[in-house]
């Protein structure tokens, strides 16, 4: 059984931080969209703003999947300081 509630508490913090992750990498591909928009197609900075926007969106899709199998296990997303959690599952379960 303590097994089974540490799993859960670590689904949930995985769940957490992948809520957190996928707000921060809408962020940069918001932001490197924007970039790239305003750049001339010559701008040497180009290049490295389409790797980042491609490495973002790669990671965006790997953060989908965390949170569709925290989806299929039934977690929901709260607010809770990820800080938290954390502590939270480190702590041998009490029950």
């Amino acid at each position: 059984m303590e097994r089974l509630i540490y799993a859960d508490r670590a689904c949930a913090v995985a769940a957490a931080a992948a809520h957190d992750l996928n707000d921060e990498l809408t962020i940069i591909v918001n932001t490197t969209t924007s970039s790239l928009e305003s750049l001339e197609p010559g701008h040497p900075a180009r290049p490295l703003l389409l790797e980042l926007q491609r490495s973002a969106q790669r990671c965006a899709w790997k953060t989908s999947g965390l949170l569709n199998y925290g989806a299929r296990r039934g977690v929901r997303p709260v607010n809770v300081p990820m800080e938290r959690l954390i502590l939270e599952s480190r702590e041998p379960a009490l029950r």
